[in-house]
């Protein structure tokens, strides 16, 4: 197996170095995708943060991606799409056999065990449950997300974000492959509500709504039920010595 992790990069680049530790001997190449304008416009350069993320890694091959400013609705979702197969294109010029899609804020407690649980699964693709922190990498919600994450999947010439697949999962990151296996007790840790600036992050998702809930994550504390995810946050230990 030669495996590529393919990382989107834009926002939250203060996350990727964290990210990328997690998977430290356990992938031979890391693919930074990056932009440097949101996908609605909104100019953000992160790489300084990349450059600062990276020092002491090999095998990074960093790749900017240039948004496309649709007049038509889905500007996101289009642009995330195109952003993540420019990312599959580069792990088969790298000579990748197997690919790892993932954002700068998700993190695996041990990748190595659920690296092997998908080699022993002779599956060609997997995904994998998650939990979701809030405004803390202290602060999660008390029971995991009710979709899935795509984990490691075999690479071909025809790979690609396609239309259909057999888990539900973000539309932006379906895989075509049907030949798909969940991976049992392996959870991925995802930091989507901490960052230092989480209004950058809310002002230019694909799901828009999200800045709706802004006052809602001013207010939240420990215990409280969130409306937008109708959980408890709960508070955990800071299993990755985050510090923002």
């Amino acid at each position: 197996m030669v495996l590529g992790a393919v990382i989107n990069a834009w926002d939250g680049c203060e996350l990727l170095r964290g990210a990328m530790t997690c998977l430290k001997g356990h992938v031979d190449h890391y693919i930074i995708v990056y932009q440097t304008r949101s996908n609605f416009g909104e100019e953000y350069n992160p790489i300084h943060d990349i450059q600062a993320a990276i020092e002491g890694f090999d095998n990074v091959k960093l790749v900017e991606y240039t948004p496309v400013m649709y007049k038509r609705e889905n500007t996101g979702r289009r642009n995330e799409k195109a952003k993540r197969n420019l990312g599959i294109d580069w792990a088969r010029k790298l000579g990748c056999s197997h690919f790892l899609a993932l954002d700068v804020d998700e993190y695996y407690e041990d990748f190595g065990a659920a690296k092997q649980a998908y080699i022993d699964s002779n599956h060609h693709g997997s995904v994998v449950k998650m939990w979701t922190y809030f405004k803390k990498p202290t602060w999660r919600l008390e029971e995991p997300e009710q979709y899935y994450v795509p984990f490691i999947h075999r690479l071909t010439h025809n790979t690609m974000v396609g239309p259909e697949y057999p888990f539900y999962v973000d539309r932006t990151r379906r895989v075509n492959q049907m030949d798909v296996v969940l991976l049992e007790g392996i959870m991925m840790h995802h930091f989507s509500w901490v960052r230092s600036d989480i209004g950058r992050k809310c002002r230019n998702s694909s799901a828009k709504t999200l800045m709706q809930w802004m006052p809602e994550y001013e207010a939240a504390e420990v215990g409280k039920r969130l409306k937008m995810y109708d959980q408890r946050l709960i508070e955990v230990p800071n299993l990755f010595n985050i510090n923002l």
